[in-house]
């Protein structure tokens, strides 16, 4: 008996001290169209892109002849590169997510059953 009461103890302590993040699909309202589901082809395109503009922005900065225009470009650069990494983690972010604890007790559960 005791072994189930603290069977049961880790287990409510694990679930409690865990997270298991997940997305909901939302439905647009007002009007708005719904987010289209890229391939992971269409986010390579995608990344492709925003990598030649960076490197024709590269070269713009190294032709620029006042630190103004420099500055310009070297943020406009910096936004492209957000762009890029957001777009990487947007692709990345398809899945659902198990805390460490929450698979140790699932674990645990098909050893003993």
């Amino acid at each position: 008996m005791k072994t189930k009461s603290l069977f049961f103890a880790i287990l409510l302590f694990f679930f409690a001290f865990t997270s298991l993040p997940v997305s909901a699909e939302t439905t647009p309202t007002d009007g708005e169209t719904p987010e289209k589901h890229r391939t992971e082809e269409e986010y390579k395109v995608a990344l492709d892109v925003l990598t030649e503009r960076i490197e024709v922005l590269k070269e713009a900065k190294k032709n620029a002849s006042t630190i103004e225009e420099k500055q310009l470009v070297k943020n406009e650069i910096k936004e492209i590169k957000k762009e890029a990494k957001a777009l990487k983690q947007e692709a990345s972010s398809n899945g659902i997510y198990i805390g460490a604890g929450a698979l140790i007790v699932i674990l645990l559960l098909i050893l003993l059953l």
